[in-house]
């Protein structure tokens, strides 16, 4: 029961017998690429190569980031001067053997599906054994031979 008392009476009338505790919080924080030098030098105190790493790290950081934004400058300067000379975008012909292969697949399908109605069942077979091996082959072609012309390439 003493205890309860004693709770809701101010800390200078408390018997001596009794302890206070304070407790703080501190919250520290920093906002940038590499902490304030206090903490620079608390790294150093575990490795003192550490703070040259850490300014290592965010001098390449700034430099990717710089080189990011050069690209995406590029990119809209580029746009620009071709909506100026009316030429297209470069990024559109890239699309244009896909289209195409679109095209040709459907042209295909069609053949099959007149073949078909047509009564023509090996015909079929072989189609369609044609277009599966060419997918295969589409799929895989890259992973097979890529490695080889990329190191042929390199040499």
């Amino acid at each position: 029961m003493s205890k309860n008392r004693n709770r809701n009476r101010p800390a200078d009338t408390l018997s001596p017998a009794t302890s206070v505790r304070t407790a703080a919080t501190v919250l520290e924080s920093f906002q940038g690429p590499i902490p304030p030098p206090a903490v620079l030098e608390g790294y150093k105190a575990i490795d003192p190569a550490l703070p040259l790493k850490l300014m290592e790290l965010a001098i390449n950081e700034q430099e990717h980031r710089h080189h990011l934004e050069k690209r995406k400058v590029d990119v809209v300067e580029q746009k620009f001067a071709n909506q100026a000379t009316g030429q297209r975008d470069d990024f559109r012909f890239g699309t244009r053997g896909q289209w195409l292969a679109f095209v040709l697949a459907i042209i295909f399908l069609g053949v099959i599906v007149f073949l078909g109605w047509r009564g023509m069942e090996t015909a079929i077979c072989a189609g369609f054994g044609a277009g599966g091996f060419v997918a295969v082959f589409t799929f895989l072609a890259p992973r097979l031979f890529g490695k080889f012309l990329k190191d042929k390439k390199d040499s």
